[in-house]
């Protein structure tokens, strides 16, 4: 409406233009100067509004002229609807007319079916659907009867809006999609076929579906979710050595021999050349023993240190080179162990749909032809 009202009002401009340019006497005015400040007002535009207030154009939104307060009086707005026909198809329809000088012509009230469904015996489509849809414990030669939460609803509008129903479940079994020829099956299609009036089911509002059929009001808003079996968590005691090889422990557990005879043969050497060497039949001291050198490699492998003093450069060396080798491996193997323990957790994760479209190991299905399908 908005973009109808613009075009019509560049059309009255370029009409009031047109009907200037043919008036000497407008041209004749004096011209406004923008550069220039003055409180007198320009004539050229008074002349100007007058004329376009006493324009009429026929434009796309009608007849188009204006009052002596500027106001359109042939401003009009079709108020429409929608409406039930009797194909239980949605019609619309114009309910009412607005315009500048009468105003509201009509009524907005909605036309309720109250006083038109005594006595009518409807036709109902169904399809079982715990809590909503259940059948019920037949009586011998009794028809079948149905219970359930939309059963409830459906007998308390027929007692308030007296009216009496049959239903029957639908034939497929399905809630309906649309086919490759343009037509529905389900629940839909027979509405559309006009073989039931009133379809009540536990049926979800689709716009698909809202084209071609009318919804009443949702009384459940519900995520769709995913089950599947618990997964069962198995214990491996040596789940702390997957991230490394084992070739990758073999070298290491071979490593620490090796630097702890390396250590162990430089601080005899060191021993040696020292002023105070032990004598033949001392014992060696716990700093220079095999065991000691063993165990302060083992130490600074696991990051615990060991008590010893390393005076020679030479020990400084190895001992840096062995502690510089152990923060890598060290680092390395708390990287990999987040990481692995990390994905273990990640395995066969599934909580969209997404991740399902994205796997081939888990199986999975839901009803044919449904919303979810869809």
């Amino acid at each position: 409406v908005s973009s109808l009202y613009l075009y019509d009002s560049v059309l009255m401009l370029a009409n009031a233009f047109y009907r200037k340019l043919e008036d000497r006497k407008w041209h004749s005015m004096a011209s406004l100067n923008c550069m220039r400040k003055s409180t007198k007002p320009w004539n050229g535009g008074w002349s100007m509004l007058d004329t376009i207030q006493k324009g009429r154009i026929s434009g796309l939104t009608g007849l188009m002229d204006f009052r002596s307060n500027g106001a359109n009086s042939h401003v009009q707005f079709e108020i429409l609807g929608t409406s039930y026909s009797e194909t239980f198809g949605k019609d619309v329809k114009r309910l009412a007319t607005w315009d500048s000088d009468r105003g509201l012509n009509g009524s907005l009230r909605e036309n309720r079916a109250e006083h038109g469904m005594q006595g009518i015996t409807l036709k109902v489509v169904t399809l079982l659907e715990e809590p909503f849809v259940m059948v019920a414990e037949n009586i011998l030669g009794q028809p079948k009867r149905y219970k359930g939460f939309s059963i409830d609803v459906l007998d308390t509008l027929a007692k308030i809006l007296g009216f009496k129903y049959e239903i029957y479940q639908v034939a497929d079994g399905k809630y309906g999609s649309p086919q490759a020829n343009g037509s529905w099956n389900g629940l839909i299609g027979e509405l559309i076929g006009k073989r039931a009036d009133v379809a009540i089911s536990a049926i979800t509002i689709t716009p698909d579906r809202e084209n071609v059929v009318d919804f009443s009001k949702r009384y459940l808003d519900y995520s769709v979710g995913i089950l599947m079996t618990k997964t069962e968590e198995r214990l491996n005691i040596f789940s702390l050595l997957a991230p490394f090889d084992l070739a990758v422990w073999a070298c290491i557990a071979a490593a620490i021999p090796v630097v702890g005879v390396m250590v162990f043969l430089l601080r005899r050497i060191q021993s040696v050349r020292s002023q105070n060497p032990p004598g033949p039949h001392q014992p060696a001291s716990v700093t220079t023993s095999f065991q000691s050198a063993i165990w302060i490699v083992y130490g600074a492998f696991v990051q615990q240190g060991g008590e010893s003093l390393m005076s020679s450069v030479a020990l400084r060396i190895a001992m840096g080179s062995w502690w510089l080798f152990t923060l890598i491996v060290c680092s390395s193997y708390t990287a990999n162990l987040a990481a692995y323990l990390t994905v273990t957790r990640m395995d066969n994760a599934v909580r969209t749909f997404q991740d399902l479209s994205k796997q081939t190991e888990l199986r999975y299905g839901t009803v044919r032809d449904s919303a979810v399908f869809e």
